[in-house]
């Protein structure tokens, strides 16, 4: 009696362990392939993107040459900027347009579209020296080919001026022939051109003391960028002492 309830458990223990094994294996394959799909999907969930500005160059420029004209009409924020007002703040994302003012120092001055307050920012927060430099640069070209071309061009006298000119030339004695108490007229004359070199002129009448006593002769002065450059004989056109 006892061998054979001995017999009767040990075959129901047999009997268990082949249906909990397979339902043991059963459930921990299905918690590995859960745990698979759990982190297989957590890997596909995209990362959310975090926008950071690009580092750039800082440009070399001397802002005090900078004018008015020479800005753009719009600038681009290289970073975040905040705005806070009445409690509220507004936040220009990176890359938004704005419009700029003017300068003080390093600030630059700016307005956002549409608004008239106007807001602080360090210029090199803003691509405003990228976009003025070129811009500053060609005006200042244009400026000095001006300038150039300025004092370039001869100094032209008007009647009053020429007259002003033959005069200062006898007192500094360039010109032996007379003085200026020998003149009786002094006139502004047409432009000449002599020697290839296109000149202002004035005409002096003066009397002077000949063999065949007192007579009136009549001197030419060339005139080149506001001076005399030389005296004439008017009639044989030969060049006085």
């Amino acid at each position: 009696m006892t061998n054979l309830g001995t017999f009767i458990m040990v075959a129901a223990c047999v009997g268990m362990g082949y249906v909990i094994e397979p339902l043991f294996f059963e459930l921990r394959n299905a918690d590995r392939n859960k745990s698979k799909v759990v982190k297989k999907e957590e890997t596909a969930k995209p990362k959310k993107k975090v926008k950071k500005s690009k580092p750039v160059a800082t440009i070399k420029i001397d802002l005090s040459l900078v004018k008015p004209a020479d800005f753009p009409e719009t600038v681009s924020l290289r970073e975040t900027f905040e705005i806070a007002s009445d409690g509220l703040t507004l936040t220009l994302e990176q890359g938004t347009a704005v419009s700029p003012v003017r300068l003080e120092g390093t600030d630059l001055i700016f307005k956002t579209k549409g608004m008239t307050l106007e807001h602080v920012i360090d210029v090199d927060q803003t691509d405003f020296k990228e976009l003025v430099l070129p811009v500053m640069n060609a005006r200042i070209q244009r400026e000095a080919e001006m300038k150039r071309i300025e004092d370039a061009k001869p100094v032209v006298l008007d009647e009053v001026a020429i007259v002003s000119c033959m005069q200062a030339s006898v007192a500094e004695n360039e010109v032996s022939e007379f003085k200026a108490d020998q003149v009786i007229e002094w006139l502004a004359g047409e432009d000449m051109e002599f020697d290839g070199v296109n000149y202002q002129t004035g005409m002096v009448t003066f009397e002077a003391e000949t063999i065949l006593g007192k007579q009136q002769q009549k001197a030419i002065a060339l005139i080149e960028n506001g001076k005399v450059e030389k005296w004439y004989w008017a009639k044989t056109k030969l060049e006085m002492r």
